[in-house]
């Protein structure tokens, strides 16, 4: 990196850099028609219409529109004097542009000694004249506080004035004036060095600048044509470079210099002692960031996702290797039910994949009620939940928005299918909240929490979190853990597991070449492998393959939180087919059985059919239905008969899993106690 001292170049404000070519065209046009053609009444037509355009903006304008304001008025006004018609309107000229920029010096080889009188007298009646010096020169002048450009002369209104004069790296002058008719006035600023002072342009425009660390602001804006010199050797027009963003006060020592923007690469410069001490001027050569992107795909076996990244939508799913800028972001796939959410970081020159799913979406409703001891920091944990959830996408309260009518706005818009609110719970001093978690349709459960404990809301958290599986990879055989055994005895097994070469009768000793203890060893290394499990008895070897197995969603766990599993299960069974979709149905059916929903478990449980006869099967479905029936009252006794007679038709079907209690047994009790 190489550094050159500080230069500094007045803007020209006659340079018209970036402007509207078709009104610069206008300007210069009607220069021409009267310089070199004599055309008064074409050139006043275009220069009403620069002035037009113009002066109603004129407050907004920048130095080089103001420049060519001011040089219209004087044009015109010269214009107007030839004309017996406008020569009325030529001193109403001169007061518009003394109101613009009372420091305008009037064009001496366009307007005749008269004007320039009149156009004098005229602002002496306002203004008076200040004389200045800088010393150096180069600062920023502020006249009561506005910026003004460092002129060698001003023009100030009759009154008092405070005039401040500063440059980076200096003390601060100010001198106080009082102005008056036929006064000329004149300031001296001198400053004094204090400190070197950095000044760097940079490309691209928009980039954050930190010192040792600690923000300084954006390098924003472009650069004019005073910074042509820098621009040149790198390639780069003037304005490809942002505006000088200045360091003014550089302390002695070493400093670390960072620069960074989104969809960039940081750079990191090490400013030597040597920049701080003597103080100085310096300027850095330009600094180019280079751009910094990976790519990202996300896509989903369920339909209808849209990707949102950071609140920008990047259209339906699925999205292959789009182009983004490296850094954090939050991503969001809306589904017509359910919703993902993630935190994540694409790398620079990496590609991130996702395959996603929806996930039931928990708006939370607001805590409710009054001041209490802790609220503050309860509400703030309510309000962050969604960073620890794993299993539903948090959506955070709407603000100023009253419980139950966001209650009516989530059942009207379908928005969520969970909700979460939060009440304190009666009491002299408030020391506990009650938290419930419901589905739109009704079905809840509450907890209650003491919101001064270190983590109240870790029960919840874990419940929400905890999302037991309804399948599980198995080997179509029943395992038993006997004391005294080298390995899980094998009790029963499939037709299919017996040809294949399983003993029944005979411990399991190793799968996979592995040792194995017990059931968990063994289903431990199921899920590890993939298509088949070699399994070694006392009496010789068997390859199985890996299949399937059903599972059911155990009731009465104080673990789980069953509206959750409600609307996790309802998302399954979108888009589910065959075995799966009744399984789902199955389980949706036993979670609604928790809420006392037989009526509508039945309803379930008479659309579901199993194609398996073993371990969570069809039997499974109809003894399921016969409790349900036994809840509805006696007068269902008959239908809960028939449905166990049913379930005794299959004697391999199992409760919970396929290790589960069998089902036979059961139904035969409930047949005979209905007797």
């Amino acid at each position: 990196m190489r550094f050159r001292h500080l230069l500094f170049i007045p803007l020209m404000c006659a340079t018209l850099w970036g402007q509207d070519p078709a009104l610069n065209d206008a300007f210069l046009q009607a220069k021409a028609l009267w310089a070199t053609q004599g055309d008064r009444e074409g050139a006043t037509a275009r220069f009403d219409g620069v002035v037009a355009a113009l002066a109603p903006r004129a407050a907004k304008l920048g130095p080089e529109w103001v420049q060519v304001l001011c040089e219209s008025y004087n044009w015109l006004a010269v214009l107007d004097d030839r004309s017996a018609q406008n020569k009325a309107r030529t001193q109403m000229r001169f007061q518009a542009l003394l109101d613009l920029n009372p420091d305008f010096e009037l064009d001496r080889a366009l307007t005749s000694q008269r004007l320039l009188a009149l156009y004098d007298r005229l602002r002496g009646e306002k203004y008076a004249l200040v004389k200045l010096s800088y010393s150096p020169e180069g600062g920023r002048l502020l006249v009561d506080g506005k910026p003004g450009s460092p002129l060698l002369h001003r023009y100030l209104p009759f009154g008092s004035h405070k005039l401040t004069y500063s440059r980076p790296g200096h003390t601060t002058s100010e001198v106080l004036l009082e102005l008056g008719p036929h006064d000329v006035k004149a300031a001296d600023f001198s400053l004094t060095r204090t400190s070197s002072a950095i000044t760097l342009y940079v490309q691209p425009s928009e980039v954050e600048v930190l010192l040792d660390g600690q923000s300084l602001g954006f390098a924003t804006g472009k650069s004019g044509p005073e910074a042509a010199a820098l621009a040149q050797p790198l390639g780069l027009r003037p304005e490809e470079l942002s505006a000088p963003f200045i360091i003014p006060q550089l302390s002695p020592g070493k400093h670390r210099l960072e620069l960074r923007a989104a969809c960039l690469r940081p750079k990191v410069l090490e400013l030597g002692p040597e920049f701080a001490t003597p103080p100085a001027d310096h300027t850095l050569e330009p600094i180019r960031l280079d751009p910094s992107k990976g790519t990202l795909s996300v896509s989903s076996p369920w339909p209808g996702g849209e990707l949102v990244l950071s609140g920008q939508s990047r259209g339906p799913l699925p999205v292959a290797n789009l182009s983004v800028c490296s850094g954090p972001y939050d991503l969001l796939v809306r589904f017509p039910l359910g919703a993902f959410s993630r935190r994540l970081t694409v790398e620079e020159g990496k590609s991130l994949s996702l395959e996603v799913r929806p996930k039931p979406r928990l708006a939370f409703l607001g805590l409710e009620g009054g001041d209490f001891t802790g609220r503050a920091r309860f509400q703030g944990q309510l309000e962050s939940l969604g960073d620890r959830l794993q299993q539903v996408t948090f959506l955070s309260a709407h603000a100023g928005e009253a419980a139950a009518a966001a209650m009516a706005r989530l059942k009207a818009t379908r928005e969520a299918e969970l909700v979460l609110m939060a009440r304190p719970v009666p009491d002299k001093v408030t020391h506990r909240v009650e938290i419930t978690v419901a589905t739109l349709d009704g079905e809840e459960e509450s907890l209650v929490v003491k919101p001064l404990e270190q983590d109240p809301l870790g029960s919840l958290v874990a419940r929400l979190n905890e999302v037991p599986s309804i399948q599980q990879p198995g080997l179509g055989l029943s395992v038993l853990d006997i004391p005294g055994e080298p390995g899980p005895w094998v009790v029963a097994a499939s037709e299919s597991a017996i040809k294949a070469g399983l003993q029944v009768g005979r411990p399991i000793l190793q799968a996979q070449g592995k040792p194995v203890a017990s059931a968990q060893d063994l289903q431990n290394l199921l899920g590890a492998s993939k298509e088949s499990v070699s399994i070694l008895q006392d009496g010789g070897k068997a390859t199985l393959p890996i299949q399937l197995e059903s599972l059911e969603v155990p009731l009465g766990s104080g673990g789980l939180c069953y509206p959750a599993e409600l609307a996790q299960l309802r998302l399954e069974l979108v888009g589910a087919k065959g075995d799966k979709a009744n399984l789902v149905k199955l389980n949706l059916a036993i979670v609604l059985m928790q809420f006392r929903r037989y009526d509508k478990a039945i309803e379930l449980l008479r659309d579901a059919k199993l194609s398996a006869i073993r371990g969570v099967s069809q039997g499974t479905i109809d003894y399921h239905t016969g409790l349900c029936f036994l809840h509805l009252g006696n007068s269902y006794q008959s239908e809960a008969m028939q449905a166990f007679g049913q379930a005794l038709k299959y004697p391999q079907a199992t409760l919970l899993g396929p290790e589960g209690p069998l089902v036979a047994p059961l139904a035969k009790q409930a047949m005979a106690d209905l007797k």
